[in-house]
């Protein structure tokens, strides 16, 4: 690494656990930092300003979670990313999304492999700070907390037309406008119909394409069965000279695949994401569990959730930001839209949706 080594403070009751993943970390090439206090931990924070924060079990002093609620308290340390280390018991004690007072969970055992690609896109972030993704409509950024960072795997996720092709259209716009190379991998269209659909939006993406600034695959994974996750990935993987990718949607690859194939595939792609990438990954809602929605929000970077309601005598579609690591301002905006042929999407004021 060049420069100063990416510091790591490992606040950790364990000490076989501290042992082992201090000695991963170091040969990793991180400078590390431990104690298995939970005041000294908060000293310790404000004094290092270490690159990354991670909390364990059985502390002296404090307990884990109130070490992590006063980490993102203090205005000291409130920008610090933080990293719980917890067993997959443990997990369903947690808060998850913007309610939670960490930044990301990381379940032993792991391996080396693990350990990195869940740190990663943490101890990396300020090598890409100040920059992401745009929708190209200021408005639109100022609500999603000033944009996405570039390096987030991002999941957007919604019922059948609530609008998430639309808003997946109007980020690959904005980001192509701002000089990125991308790929899109699409269940939704093919490339003679997303160029028109996107022309109805006011979005011309013709001359990306004939630069090869923009490609699209679309996505044909029904021979695969419970191969299809493995076999995206592996196409995504191939896409090295890309600095974004855009997956619209996910729901047709992984109908018929494990639980395990799914959660690994995410995974993948935070790897990539730890690699430089950028991926941004379109789910319906009604295409997987509950129970393994929440996991894989837990992994991703940034969760935009959107949905139709009915307002008054008429259909509203609503885009939430539930979190953004890394984000410039404060997310958990609700924002009302509607999609007008011809200008793409349109805010709508809140005091007009309610009149």
């Amino acid at each position: 690494m060049a420069g100063r080594k990416r510091t790591i403070l490992m606040v950790e009751g364990d000490s076989e656990s501290l042992e082992q993943t201090r000695d991963l970390l170091e040969q990793a090439e991180y400078a590390v930092v431990t104690t298995t206090d939970g005041v000294d931990g908060l000293r310790l924070a404000r004094k290092e300003g270490p690159h990354l924060v991670m909390v364990g079990t059985r502390l002296s002093g404090m307990e884990p979670n109130e070490v992590c609620r006063r980490l993102k308290k203090d205005p000291a340390t409130e920008d610090l990313p933080v990293i719980m280390v917890m067993t997959e018991d443990m997990l369903d004690d947690q808060m998850l999304g913007r309610e939670a007072e960490v930044d990301d969970y990381l379940i032993r055992p792991f391996t080396a492999l693990e350990l990195i690609t869940k740190i990663s896109p943490y101890t990396a972030r300020d090598e890409v700070m100040g920059r992401v993704i745009s929708t190209g409509s200021a408005e639109l950024d100022d609500k999603m907390g000033g944009g996405i960072p570039l390096g987030s795997l991002t999941l957007i996720e919604g019922a059948s037309g609530a609008g998430k092709s639309v808003l997946t259209q109007q980020m690959m716009h904005g980001t192509l406008q701002e000089g990125y190379k991308l790929a899109l991998f699409t269940s939704e269209n093919s490339v003679r119909s997303l160029i028109t659909q996107m022309q109805s939006l006011s979005l011309d993406i013709v001359h990306f394409l004939l630069l090869r600034r923009l490609r699209v695959y679309p996505i044909e994974t029904g021979h695969l069965d419970d191969e299809a996750p493995v076999a995206l990935l592996k196409a995504l993987r191939n896409e090295s000279d890309r600095d974004m990718i855009f997956v619209d949607s996910l729901t047709s690859a992984v109908g018929s695949s494990s639980l395990r194939d799914i959660l690994s595939y995410f995974e993948g792609c935070k790897r990539l994401c730890a690699d430089g990438r950028t991926l941004l990954v379109v789910l319906h809602s009604h295409g997987l569990s509950q129970e393994l929605t929440i996991r894989i929000r837990s992994i991703c970077d940034a969760h935009l959730r959107l949905r139709t309601e009915e307002v008054g005598q008429k259909l509203v579609k609503t885009l939430e930001v539930t979190k953004i690591r890394g984000a410039d301002k404060s997310t958990g905006n609700i924002v009302s839209f509607e999609v007008e042929p011809g200008w793409g999407m349109r805010i709508i004021p809140i005091s007009k949706v309610r009149g």
